[in-house]
């Protein structure tokens, strides 16, 4: 018993004479045993976990298009003139049939009366050619001279007739109502080019006009719902459907690619203008209290697909379902959940 207590006094007694020996130890070995539980907790993988809930879900088409109009016309005079008459300025509402524009006559007239003068001429030289050719003893070179001499005469023919289109042309009138967006002069006495042109817009048909990729053409039909957001009024979205489908495609930058059309109920041609840049969205299905969860959960193996639950020992297994309705984003499970399920959520 001595001896024991003995020993224990000797034992103290270093301690004491060696303490900060022995609190560096003590120290190390807390660091040591901090470092390994803080190893264990960064290797150890926190699962995050989410309830399944009823909801909707929506599939739709995004696509970008423009503001255009159904009813629209470019219009100009064949042959160019003097501007005498001008029916309206940019802005202003056009009738049916209203007068447009019109060009100066008498130029047009003294030029047709030139171009009947170098006709007639033209025909005495042929007519007297043909006298003077003797077709017994016709050659290539015969030949030749004859054709020319049709085809010059048939030139003065179509030149005197275009001149007598441009005289009963030198009127524009509207063939719809309208509003004139462009005008290539806003005074009269101006002389006019054949490429000058005044253009009318029927607000009335106002459309936005998109393309579809043919990959996704088999997705629409008529009367589809449609949601269109202009760049313009970023604040303001315009219900409209689907009404128009092209039945022949186009091309651009991306491939094969189908006009499409919805109408914008608005007759405000100052408000929407025509090449306004917007998105639409179009409906293409929607269901309403089924069991959604997140795309990035499924996995797809072998042709099934499977999502991991939550055990009752807060585990994460694996567990067959079966898809239905799909997004970008969330995906419709028709079999193998049930509400109140926990989903395992992929960081």
């Amino acid at each position: 018993m001595n001896l024991l207590k003995n020993k224990v006094n000797s034992l103290i007694e270093i301690i004491i004479k060696k303490w900060k020996t022995t609190l560096t130890i003590i120290i190390v070995i807390a660091l040591v045993i901090g470092w390994q539980i803080n190893r264990a907790n960064a290797n150890k993988v926190e699962l995050t976990f989410e309830e399944v809930k009823r909801t909707s879900i929506t599939k739709t088409l995004d696509i970008s298009g423009i503001v255009d109009a159904k009813e629209k016309a470019r219009m100009r005079f064949l042959a160019g003139g003097k501007l005498v008459y001008l029916g309206a300025q940019e802005g202003e509402w056009i009738k049916k049939w209203q007068t447009i524009a019109s060009i100066d006559k008498a130029a047009l007239q003294k030029q047709l009366d030139q171009n009947l003068n170098s006709y007639m001429a033209e025909r005495w030289d042929f007519e007297d050619g043909q006298d003077n050719y003797d077709y017994n003893v016709e050659t290539k070179d015969v030949r030749k001279g004859l054709d020319k001499e049709q085809w010059d005469l048939e030139n003065t023919v179509l030149t005197v007739e275009i001149k007598d289109i441009a005289i009963k042309n030198s009127s524009l009138y509207a063939p719809f109502a309208g509003v004139l967006v462009k005008s290539p002069s806003t005074v009269t006495g101006v002389q006019l080019l054949a490429t000058d042109y005044f253009e009318l817009v029927n607000p009335k048909t106002l459309i936005f006009r998109a393309e579809v990729d043919e990959s996704d053409i088999g997705l629409l039909s008529i009367n589809q719902q449609t949601k269109v957001d202009l760049d313009a009024y970023d604040e303001e979205t315009l219900d409209t459907y689907l009404n128009y489908i092209a039945y022949s495609s186009s091309v651009n930058t991306t491939g094969t690619v189908f006009i499409v059309e919805f109408p914008i109920n608005s007759e405000d041609i100052d408000k929407y203008r025509i090449g306004m840049n917007g998105d639409a969205s179009i409906l293409l299905e929607s269901k309403d209290n089924v069991l959604v969860v997140p795309f990035e959960a499924t996995i797809s193996r072998d042709g099934k697909n499977y999502i991991n639950i939550r055990n009752d020992k807060g585990e994460a297994e694996e567990r067959e379902i079966t898809l239905g309705l799909e997004t970008d984003d969330d995906v419709e499970v028709t079999a193998g959940l049930s509400e109140g399920d926990y989903i395992l959520i992929p960081e």
